[in-house]
């Protein structure tokens, strides 16, 4: 229980934790010669890029992309609130934020506190569930998982162990897939005694995350969804980053519903694509366009 740890511990902890995260990056990065990298050819590598991505390219990218109905726009934007409300510092601003939003949900559980590999997060029932739907029992208690993305060190830490580890059969972000068992670990036997107290068959559990907590919710749907006679879990998650490999990613598809804003990085980034940037960059060729920038100013 975090609430019981003492300053040392915690100290501890994120020792370790640094020292993993400091690892990961020399074994990712350590190839690099940084010396070669110049200022200049960042800002034309960035240019030259922007060149290529223009709206118009943009228009015809978004032309192609499948259409979604005005019902589940209201439904992600409902989703999207709720995300943000595990950001907020205090317990009883997330109560009073459920409540503004509606009387849909009733908050249960809540952790603001974070170390490395434990995510802040929410729980939340939904209020007067049915007993009966019709004239059959309705036997499944609606749970609402809300986890909070990067706010602080702890949270920088997790994000930054991008060592890709085994995890059921393909490979994770290390950092979110110890994120994700966390929540499991810490909430499988309250989900169980729930369904105890309520005598309901299924848990059906809403997992909602932004960004680091996109990505966790999504080891945690993975994980909760093994237990299958007991809990049928879905994800909802804004700016989820890269974090599982192609096979395991397309398996969890009907699960998890991921939304990137345009050109959010953050879905787009890894320990191997940031090591390919940085090549990109260094290999890009400014010169020219550095002389033409100089006469330019010249005259």
């Amino acid at each position: 229980d975090r609430s019981t740890r003492g300053f040392l511990e915690l100290y501890d902890i994120t020792m370790k934790a640094l020292g993993e995260v400091t690892k990961t990056v020399k074994r990712n990065f350590g190839r690099i010669h940084w010396h070669r990298l110049k200022p200049f050819s960042i800002i034309y590598f960035l240019e030259y890029m922007e060149s290529l991505f223009t709206p118009s390219w943009k228009r015809r990218a978004h032309a192609f992309a499948p259409e979604v109905s005005v019902e589940e726009v209201i439904e992600l934007h409902k989703a999207l609130y709720l995300a943000n409300l595990a950001y907020l510092n205090s317990i009883e601003e997330i109560k009073a934020g459920l409540q503004e939003e509606s009387s849909e949900w009733e908050l249960i559980y809540a952790q603001l506190k974070t170390a490395p590999w434990e995510p802040a997060h929410y729980i939340a029932l939904r209020k007067n569930q049915p007993l009966l739907q019709g004239t059959v029992r309705h036997n499944s208690l609606d749970v609402l998982l809300v986890v909070r993305g990067t706010k602080d060190f702890a949270n920088v830490l997790s994000d930054g162990l991008l060592d890709a580890v085994e995890f059921r059969g393909g490979y994770g972000h290390a950092g979110l897939v110890q994120s994700g068992q966390f929540l499991v670990d810490h909430h499988i036997d309250l989900l169980h005694s729930l369904l105890k107290m309520v005598k309901k068959e299924k848990i059906k559990l809403t997992i909602i995350g932004h960004s680091l907590g996109a990505g966790a919710a999504t080891i945690a749907a993975i994980i909760f969804n093994e237990d299958e006679k007991a809990i049928d879990a879905n994800v909802v998650g804004f700016g989820c980053p890269a974090l599982l490999s192609k096979e395991l990613s397309e398996s969890a598809s009907p699960y998890v519903t991921t939304i990137i804003s345009d050109s959010d990085m953050i879905p787009r980034l890894s320990g191997p694509t940031l090591v390919n940037a940085v090549f990109d960059i260094m290999s890009y060729d400014w010169i020219e366009r550095g002389l033409s920038d100089l006469r330019d100013g010249l005259h």
